[in-house]
């Protein structure tokens, strides 16, 4: 969340809750904490971070005051994905436990089924000579369908393009390439040979190839359609019957996601 901007704030325009300047205060305060280690902040006060599994750098918190314990968490993952390895936390006993829970209580189908699905839909709609956009937040399910796409044109010998907004996406898997160790064993050990974040089909989107007509998968954020490039490629695709648009994500209400999600 943000904190709001009071007097002596960086935040030139009154409608902002925090400027750029406000930000790099912030960030000059921040330590770098290793996993799994446990850190002192002052007598009878520790905090210890744990590997989360949902993306790159996600952690959960462990933190003792005194005699009591509390572990908080945003989003966490119990099983590996194709790239991050699941959440990994010792037996704790912890008096409060605090996490977030969109899909606490969702009963999903199996996740094979669910990725055999959107292949086939994906690889219908570009056969059909139709355009297919993934709207996706830059960090985290991109990676994830960049990753089973690449595998599966790769499997299949197609040759139709897939490409990702440039900006955010191409900037978070720079990171992942960087930091690569936060990635499952897989991925791990594959990089001597090669870095799975080095796509061979996809590459990077030029607004210029919107209305151009030819088929094509784009990666488009944000993840919500309320905005940005998605929502511009998702207006001049929408009216095609031949065309696809699949929301892999959590949409809030009072989005276009959202309401495309509900049609």
């Amino acid at each position: 969340g943000a904190a709001g901007a009071g007097p002596g704030s960086g935040a030139a325009d009154p409608a902002l809750l925090y400027s750029e300047q406000d930000i790099q205060s912030c960030m000059r305060k921040v330590t770098a904490l290793n996993l799994h280690e446990t850190y002192t902040i002052a007598p009878d006060f520790e905090v210890r971070p744990y590997y989360a599994g949902h993306v790159l750098g996600a952690v959960m918190f462990w933190v003792r005051v005194g005699n009591e314990s509390v572990v908080y968490t945003g989003d966490f993952n119990m099983t590996p994905d194709r790239h991050l390895g699941c959440a990994c936390i010792e037996p704790l006993a912890p008096d409060l436990f605090i996490t977030e829970t969109t899909y606490a209580t969702t009963i999903r189908d199996s996740k094979r089924v669910r990725e055999r699905e959107f292949l086939q839909q994906v690889h219908e709609c570009v056969e059909r000579g139709g355009k297919v956009l993934i709207p996706v937040f830059a960090l985290g399910r991109a990676q994830e369908l960049c990753i089973l796409l690449e595998t599966y044109w790769e499997r299949m010998k197609l040759d139709v393009p897939i490409y990702f907004s440039a900006g955010l996406v191409e900037r978070a898997n720079d990171y992942y390439k960087l930091f690569i160790s936060w990635t499952n064993e897989k991925i791990k050990n594959s990089f001597v040979k090669r870095n799975m974040f080095e796509f061979k089909h996809i590459q990077t989107f030029d607004r210029s190839l919107i209305d151009k007509p030819q088929r094509m998968v784009l990666f488009a954020t944000p993840g919500m359609l309320h905005a940005g490039t998605s929502l511009e490629v998702f207006r001049r695709w929408c009216g095609h019957p031949g065309n696809l648009v699949i929301i892999p994500g959590y949409c809030v209400a009072g989005t276009v996601g959202h309401k495309v999600l509900s049609s």
